[in-house]
């Protein structure tokens, strides 16, 4: 990456290996600043808007001439990521990191580095071009350069913020997925988003990369152009699985959303947000498969905050300290609320540990707490059935004997025998490499509550996540060594002791406060972050003012509008001509369900896969029942079924054409395999799993869902299987596993199932007939399926909009597929009589009718399950885009631009007029946009002027005078106005 500046008009480019950024300010100030923006202020009255204003342009480097421009890439250096714009006071910075570390592997294709370095130039302003031509190394270590930003440049190298340009490092494995060979950013969704430390140099440059096609957007990404950061803590260890080689990660992320202070004794603001709050996430990799998984800590969700009063030691306690609380047990409650709802929307179900001491200070603190989330759990029991379980466990842990225990390989019982069940119900993150499916999920998280969220919080964190990874490679059959726990401690003891120093340092005076001195920092840091990350800052430390500047959060600084002027153009050019590069097709989609029963068919299976001899675009198939679960696993490792039900199907559709599998997955006993006819495959891109148990309340994987997101072309399609609770009068569970399902199954960017432009859910959802044998037996001998159908449970709830609200199902003319006595077309003759019913069901669910159902039925001849397998034949009207062509389009526009207005470069310099000079509004009938020199409400869009009497008729132009006196009782001899040549005359 290299750095270009073009000194007048000025303006910066960035360039990388194929693309580059073209960055200006519309108002820049030059040498004789005061002056100059003086003239700059009369020519342009909106200084304001104009100060928070940016042009950038994402371009092709072809399309740039960086010989016209001066290269001050930094001698000695180089710059290795764009880290955002910050705005400081009047003057506006380009930040980049400069030198790094890397310290950490979660895979094998993924690295995350240590900021060592970075550099920041300013952008509207040439006062500090000097430094360009110093050697970088010479002027890094001068204690004589200082300027507004060199606080958040010290800050930023300071070892305690890291990045990646593998993948973004604000979210955790299960988020992203597996596979992918580009770079995703998620860090612009709402839970990530917390852990964006630039977030507010980079905020306007999402919004712009956001507006980019897709493929520019992985362009942008790349090229490194818009780097996200975090602060915490990285580190990758090698070691030993089974005689295996394996990396050992922890990654912790702290959050910086919270407003008001981020650390110390504080509790929680208005939207739920805690002080201290941390995501630590455990990933281990081998060749042949990962586990991950993620526990979260911060402090008591509450309004509280420690108050130090050293006047009253006697009458308080020996510290002389005392929990306040500002707000009402009402408003603590509604903050609580949010706290964990957006927590159960993100992992599931969570486990509350609540570490607080029910002594001293802590014990009134503690008391409240529990006051309230008993408040909290009672309302949820009362309510309709939650989306997602909270559990309660109070597990005070004294700190002497957390120092007893310490960081070692072992784990004490009695707090593992706390936390076992949920540890199992909850499971972990298992992807098997060589399959390339996942074995297991994390449905739950840990949420460590404690006062301050520091060692002892660290400590319990280690533990649980100790236990979780013992068990899960137990249910594979490895007995991991003390060594590998060992190793497992020692991270978390490193990342004790600089989670410790990073939340205590921010209060310090100096860099030397080691972790040993907490108990002093503790005693004076309340008074001190009073004003953190307020608005009064006169007597903030030096490192907390770099906070705040790097956050956004002093009160002279504002948002930088990035304008995005030329891509605008071609965009709205490329839409207006959208024709010629856009078509729609109609692709066919075979969907079919089928219990199997627990067996793997040797029998052909043809006329299931084949009903009607046609090929089919898109294979779509779910299963259920597949193995027989154990209960107790962390993590399903039976997936022969899976493999040979595969295979089978594969080898039918084989038989007719080439296909191949772009996805299978299974979930406990529950499969999903989705198939694609080979011509049809580079139109599939932005393939994404996911699943969620339902069965006996979420704990079990005998029940839940599974589900795959994809991009046709330009459609989006979902494709989901799910098994629901059985049972004739359970149609209020059926109900609320729906439910679980559509909030619980997400992919990248909380993307839901209804976020989708078509979706297609099949599955055994076990609804059943409210009619008797008697009634059901004749009804079917009789064929008069629509007469039975008014008794269906999934008819009923669907036409009330309870369950499956919008889904459309084609009319049903078969007969109920279950149950049947194995291997026969016999309704169950046991002694349990079950009634026939439509369990096995294919729903779907459109924007825009994009889905046209074409076929509905069963396949009644392949009768060695219980159940009948059950197809539906959709066509799929999908959009399809000439990339070819638009790419020609594109570029013939970029070519006409440059052609009509002498380059790229002109985009800037245009300024307020670039609106105008782009868009040609006039033949679409509206008017110009309103400027600073003519407003569209003014007949023909006439200049919007004062004049001043005398002015007008003088022959030169006269500006305010820079020299007359502001006060006006001060006697002067300047005259009000001057002639502008005399003035810009004396500048040069």
């Amino acid at each position: 990456m290299r750095l270009y500046l073009n000194e007048k008009p000025r303006a910066f480019v960035i360039t990388a290996t194929t693309h580059a950024l073209i960055i200006r300010h519309p108002s820049p100030t030059y040498k004789h600043r005061s002056l100059r923006g003086f003239i700059q202020g009369h020519k342009n009255k909106d200084n304001t808007k104009d100060n928070s204003r940016v042009f950038v342009e994402f371009v092709s480097k072809d399309y740039v001439d960086v010989s016209m421009y001066r290269d001050v890439t930094p001698k000695g250096a180089k710059l290795i990521a764009f880290l955002g714009i910050l705005s400081l006071k009047s003057k506006i910075f380009l930040g980049f990191v400069t030198k790094d570390e890397h310290v950490a592997s979660p895979t094998m294709n993924e690295k995350i580095y240590k900021i060592t370095g970075t550099e920041f130039y300013c952008l509207n302003n040439d006062e500090y071009d000097h430094l360009f031509d110093l050697d970088y190394n010479s002027y890094m270590d001068s204690e004589r350069i200082k300027y507004p930003a060199s606080s958040v440049q010290n800050l930023l190298s300071s070892g305690a913020f890291y990045y990646s340009m593998d993948f973004d490092i604000t979210s955790h494995i299960q988020e992203r997925g597996f596979g992918r060979t580009e770079f995703q950013l998620i860090a612009d969704t709402s839970y990530f988003n917390r852990f964006s430390w630039n977030k507010f140099m980079i905020g306007e440059l999402l919004e712009f990369r956001n507006r980019l096609t897709p493929q520019e957007q992985r362009q942008v990404d790349s090229s490194g152009f818009v780097t996200v950061i975090m602060r915490g803590y990285a580190k990758s260890v090698n070691t030993e699985i089974a005689g295996q080689e394996a990396l050992m990660t922890l990654i912790s992320k702290q959050s910086c959303a919270k407003e008001g202070p981020l650390f110390g004794d504080w509790g929680c603001d208005g939207n739920g947000f805690v002080s201290n709050y941390l995501e630590s996430e455990v990933i281990i990799y081998t060749e042949k498969f990962c586990l991950c998984y993620v526990i979260v800590r911060g402090n008591v969700p509450m309004y509280w905050e420690l108050e130090n009063n050293f006047a009253a030691k006697t009458f308080l306690n020996a510290n002389g300290k005392q929990i306040e609380f500002q707000r009402s047990f009402e408003a603590s409650q509604e903050a609580l609320v949010r706290h964990f709802d957006r927590l159960g929307n993100q992992f599931g179900d969570v486990h509350i540990f609540n570490e607080l001491s029910d002594k001293s200070y802590k014990g009134v603190l503690n008391a409240s707490f529990e006051e309230q989330i008993k408040y909290y759990l009672k309302h949820r029991e009362d309510s309709k059935p939650a989306e997602f379980k909270v559990f309660y466990t109070h597990l005070p842990i004294p700190a002497s004997r957390t120092r007893k225990l310490g960081y070692t390989s072992q784990n004490p019982y009695d707090i593992v025998a706390t936390f076992i069940d949920s540890a199992v119900r909850f499971g972990a993150l298992f992807y098997d490499n060589s399959s390339m499916s996942f074995v297991g999920k994390q449905l739950g998280v840990f949420r460590v509550n404690s006062f301050d969220s520091l060692s002892k919080a660290n400590f319990l964190s280690k533990v649980i996540c100790q236990e979780v990874i013992k068990l899960a490679f137990q249910d594979i059959g490895i007995e991991l060594d003390r060594e590998f726990f060992s190793k497992h401690a020692k991270l978390w003891q490193e990342n004790d002791s600089q989670i410790s120093k990073l939340v205590l340092n921010y209060v310090s005076s100096t860099d030397k406060l080691q972790t040993s001195s907490v108990s002093h920092a503790s005693s004076v840091k309340t008074h001190i972050t009073k004003k953190y990350l307020a608005g009064m800052v006169e007597n903030t430390k030096p490192n907390e003012l770099a906070l705040l500047k790097l956050l956004g959060r002093l009160q002279d600084q504002h948002v930088i509008t990035v304008h995005n002027p030329l891509h605008d153009y071609v965009a709205n050019e490329l839409n207006q001509r959208s024709k010629e590069f856009t078509s729609q097709s109609d692709i066919s989609l075979f969907a079919s369900t089928f219990n199997v029963n627990g067996t793997v068919y040797d029998g052909d299976i043809e006329e299931w896969i084949f009903p009607n001899d046609k090929m089919h675009d898109l294979v779509f198939i779910g299963l259920q029942e597949i193995i027989e679960l154990k209960p107790g696993q962390m993590v399903n490792t039976d997936f022969r079924h899976k493999t040979q039900w595969e295979r089978k199907i594969l080898d039918c559709l084989s038989t007719r054409g080439k296909y191949m599998t772009m996805w299978s997955a299974q979930l406990g006993s529950i499969a999903l395999f989705f198939y694609v006819r080979e011509s049809q495959l580079k139109f599939v891109s932005n393939v994404e799993f996911s699943f969620k148990k339902t069965g006996l309340g979420g704990v079990a994987a005998n029940k839940g869902g599974v589900a795959v997101s994809f991009k046709f072309s330009d459609t989006s399609i979902c494709f989901v299987c799910s098994h629901l609770a059985a049972g004739l009068s359970n149609d209020d569970e059926r109900h609320s596993n729906y439910k679980t399902l559509v909030k619980g199954l997400q992919f990248s960017k909380n993307k839901r199932i209804p976020d989708h432009d078509v979706v297609v859910w099949v599955g055994d959802f076990n609804y059943r007939i409210n009619l008797s044998n008697e009634h059901v037996k004749p009804l079917i001998l009789q064929k008069k399926y629509a007469k039975l159908f008014e008794f269906d449970q999934l008819n009923q709830q669907m036409a009330s909009g309870e369950s499956f609200p919008f889904y459309g199902e084609q009319e049903i003319h078969f007969p109920p597929t279950y149950k049947f006595d194995n291997g026969t077309k016999v309704y169950d003759s046991s002694e349990k009589q079950r009634i026939p019913a439509w369990t096995d069901r294919i729903l779907y669910l459109s924007r825009q009718n994009l889905i046209k159902p074409i076929e509905y039925d069963c396949v009644p001849n392949i009768t060695f399950s219980d159940h009948r397998a059950v197809y539906a034949i959709f066509q799929i009207t999908v959009k399809i885009i000439n990339q070819t062509i638009k790419k020609k389009i594109s570029n013939h526009l970029y070519e006409t631009y440059k052609l009509k207005h002498g380059g790229l470069q002109a985009i800037a310099s245009s300024a307020f007029d670039v609106d105008k000079k782009i868009f040609d509004y006039d033949n679409r009938n509206l008017p110009a946009p309103s400027s600073d020199k003519s407003k569209w409400w003014l007949d023909g869009g006439r200049p919007a002027k004062v004049t001043i009497p005398g002015l007008a008729d003088h022959e030169c132009e006269l500006v305010c005078n820079p020299w007359h006196p502001i006060n006006p009782f001060v006697s002067t001899n300047e005259p009000e106005f001057v002639p502008l040549k005399e003035l810009e005359s004396m500048l040069d």
